[in-house]
């Protein structure tokens, strides 16, 4: 996840190659509109996938557009004014759900995600979560990689234990 200034500094081909050859199979550019979509929303040499957003707020019309060029997971996303620290905003399970009768293509929330049972209740309605800040967060706290590899841990056993 980046932000699209950073990708158009780069060059889109030269950014897409440099993630492949990292293993790299998507990139997220929450702040990329889909208007203007073209480079990132078509396959390039590397095969890297963009993730498209769609917001409360988002239009149906824009949603269906977002949902036809999607060819990695669309991801639905809670503002962030609407998050609970302790809950799963309501607004994240609702776009979820917009988005998933709008594709076939996976629907992942993010923004808002911090637990393992916020990780599990938003996939009630999506196809898996995209955590950040809360990852970050560990990483700032002093925790380093094996407290974000535990955290990370915690979240996919959570997943898991909820699909047996």
């Amino acid at each position: 996840m980046t932000y699209v200034n950073v990708v158009a500094r780069a060059g889109y081909r030269r950014m897409a190659s440099e993630l492949a050859e990292a293993g790299i199979a998507g990139a997220i550019l929450p702040d990329l509109p889909l208007d203007e979509a073209g480079p990132c929303g078509r396959r390039r040499r590397g095969r890297i996938e963009c993730v498209l957003l769609a917001a409360p707020t988002t239009p149906d019309r824009a949603s269906q557009r977002s949902a036809r060029r999607a060819r990695a997971p669309l991801r639905g996303r809670a503002p962030r004014g609407h998050r609970r620290a302790a809950e799963l905003a309501d607004s994240a399970l609702v776009i979820a759900r917009r988005c998933r009768a709008l594709t076939d293509t996976p629907v992942l929330i993010g923004v808002g995600v911090s637990n393992p049972a916020q990780a599990v209740e938003a996939c009630s309605a999506a196809d898996g979560v995209v955590v950040g800040s809360a990852l970050v967060r560990r990483l700032l706290e002093g925790e380093g990689p094996p407290g974000a590899a535990a955290f990370v841990a915690s979240l996919r056993a959570a997943l898991d234990a909820a699909t047996d």
